[in-house]
């Protein structure tokens, strides 16, 4: 059976778990979680501890190898946000 929940989002796109779901996926105070997009729909996951970076990093991973997106776009971008893109 579903069970939903509500949050509200904050001035600076903040939201609050509700006690029951960081119960269910057993989250704590500095926990990462995942959100991951599917269509309409978003999924909420506990991420491993960041200093298993291979687990950290597999969903982005992931997502670029899915959109063609490649370590040269990245580079581009971070130059972008630095304001040295010659673009």
């Amino acid at each position: 059976m579903d069970q939903f929940y509500i949050a509200r989002i904050t001035t600076k796109g903040q939201i609050t778990v509700p006690l029951e779901l960081r119960k269910a996926l057993n989250v704590k105070e500095g926990d990462y979680i995942l959100f991951e997009k599917k269509g309409p729909r978003v999924e909420i996951k506990k991420m491993m501890p960041p200093n298993d970076f291979d687990n950290f990093a597999r969903p982005i991973r992931e997502r670029f190898e899915r959109e063609g997106i490649t370590s040269d776009d990245v580079e581009e971008a971070i130059k972008w946000a630095r304001g040295e893109s010659k673009k």
